[in-house]
């Protein structure tokens, strides 16, 4: 019996991550391996959620099935306020609606050509980048973003670790950093819905923009992700009671990007069975 139509698990059970990140993003593992990972450590429910691109979950949810995973579809898509990056999970969504897929085809262009933009301006700082080996590393991903160039530099030993390219170089407000032109959140919410997701605010206190959070619950927003491994106790305090007063979903999420910087991230997923219930009940009553 799957868990989600109810099992002997209890409720309160952190068995549960659905933000998750694939190659087929700026994940190191693929797709198969993420499910095998997440199997390993402990888990029950997951979702493979790479940054505006569905490219993997077909080979995430045949895994998950062999290892007898309970799989959901999810996507993590890019927007932002005011200059500020705010990222939006949707889960249980359509992978092959028409308006999602249109977005997240325009991204996969524009995310190449910032790629470009970004190497020009590394290079230009005296960085000894090769474009073209960059590109025959990570070109093939489907959503090529600021997690692959930091990951080859640290690999050419341009740095140290991965945080030292976004604190140096491409992080926003740093010498290499290009924007991408990005739709509203309000708008990538919207999209979640058409698709026949549920709409979550994925690590809320990076983005830093609060006050925007009614809008979204106006335009479907159903959770809010209030356990992430970026945020302190009071971030946590702070996230949970503004679930309880507009009556989002508490999620977690540990928001794993690979075995970098260790594989102990996947087991801290932070969400319980009851949450994914209610998340999924949103979906439900929603479509």
């Amino acid at each position: 019996m799957s868990l989600s139509s109810g099992s002997d698990i209890p409720e309160s059970s952190l068995v549960v991550d659905l933000h998750l990140h694939s190659n087929a993003s700026d994940g190191a593992d693929s797709p198969s391996r993420v499910m095998v990972r997440a199997k390993a450590a402990g888990l029950k429910i997951v979702s493979l959620t790479d940054h505006d691109t569905v490219d993997g979950l077909e080979e995430a949810r045949g895994e998950a099935g062999r290892l007898g995973l309970e799989f959901v579809n999810g996507v993590e898509l890019s927007s932002s306020h005011d200059g500020r990056l705010v990222h939006i999970l949707g889960h249980f969504i359509r992978p092959e609606a028409p308006e999602l897929m249109a977005q997240m085809t325009r991204y996969m262009e524009m995310r190449k050509n910032r790629m470009a933009e970004m190497i020009g301006r590394l290079l230009a700082l005296g960085l000894l980048i090769d474009p073209d080996e960059f590109m025959r590393e990570y070109g093939g991903a489907a959503s090529i973003g600021r997690g692959h160039l930091s990951a080859y530099m640290v690999k050419k030993k341009l740095v140290a670790r991965r945080e030292e390219v976004f604190e140096k170089y491409i992080g926003e407000g740093r010498p290499a950093y290009v924007e991408l032109d990005m739709i509203e959140p309000v708008e990538a919410v919207r999209l979640i819905v058409l698709a026949g997701g549920v709409a979550s605010f994925a690590h809320p206190n990076l983005s830093g923009v609060d006050e925007i959070i009614p809008g979204l619950i106006e335009a479907g927003l159903a959770g809010i992700e209030a356990e992430h491994l970026s945020q302190g106790d009071d971030d946590r305090r702070r996230y949970r009671a503004l679930a309880l007063q507009h009556g989002l979903v508490r999620t977690g999420g540990s928001d794993c990007h690979g075995a970098d910087p260790g594989s102990e991230r996947m087991g801290q997923c932070l969400q319980s069975v009851g949450s994914f219930h209610a998340l999924r009940q949103r979906s439900a009553s929603s479509n």
